[in-house]
């Protein structure tokens, strides 16, 4: 295996399945909760720090707190895992080297957190995410960006995560796709019926990533819900195609 300094590690790999990959993001970083998304089918893991969204109360702490936990996950998966890095605190260069030295496949954090020293990172993919109040014209700037390997589309805003996934989510999902250079993966952030999945599908996103605020909180719970939604996501790509 090649070392840390200069493996690229992962994200591609996702992307070039031959299934839409489902993206579980870790709503605690726990051993538990990360077990319980490879037995529901999930395709990556997403482990995060630095969060302030009060949906995330798991992933308030940071990377030296939380380092223990976050590894014994990274270093025994049988999945990619992926770290998402929230802005309660500045990231610096120094901090970034010892996280981007652990096993982590790719890197998630919003375009507007995102130092540009992370984005000019050659040792691991970036999983941007962009979010409601881009212009359309930055969004097509960031996917024409070489080092972006593909864009998370995160653009319900927290007042509208009780609504329903609508006609406009949907137009506004095949407007991005269209726009996008790179893949587009659609961050769940509302509830989804059976039949959203197909039409996702056809709106040209390559994948989904589940966002644990959306759901019930436990275990059980949580691994239902991957369960149902790696079903889901299967069966639309084949419907769709």
């Amino acid at each position: 295996m090649e070392s840390l300094e200069t493996e690229v590690r992962g994200l591609s790999r996702l992307l070039d399945q031959a299934q839409a990959p489902l993206l579980a993001i870790l709503p605690h970083n726990t051993l538990e909760y990360a077990e319980a998304a490879q037995q529901g089918g999930a395709d990556a893991l997403i482990l995060g720090i630095d969060k302030t969204e009060s949906m995330f109360p798991g992933l308030f702490g940071s990377f030296d707190l939380q380092e223990d936990s976050i590894l014994g996950i990274a270093t025994t998966s049988s999945i990619p895992v992926g770290i998402s890095i929230g802005d309660s605190r500045p990231l610096t260069p120094e901090s970034w080297e010892r996280i981007v030295g652990k096993s982590f496949s790719f890197v998630n954090m919003y375009a507007h957190h995102m130092p540009p020293f992370i984005l000019m990172d050659e040792r691991i993919d970036k999983l941007v995410s962009i979010g409601a109040g881009y212009m359309v014209e930055q969004i097509k700037s960031l996917s024409e960006m070489a080092q972006v390997k593909a864009l998370e589309a995160a653009i319900v805003s927290p007042q509208g995560q009780t609504h329903v996934f609508s006609v406009l989510d949907l137009s506004t999902l095949r407007m991005i796709t269209k726009l996008s250079s790179k893949p587009v993966i659609l961050r769940a952030q509302k509830r989804l019926e059976g039949g959203d999945f197909r039409s996702i599908a056809e709106a040209g996103l390559r994948g989904l990533t589940l966002d644990p605020s959306a759901l019930e909180a436990g275990v059980e719970a949580y691994r239902d819900a991957i369960t149902t939604f790696r079903s889901r996501v299967t069966s639309s790509v084949q419907t769709s195609g």
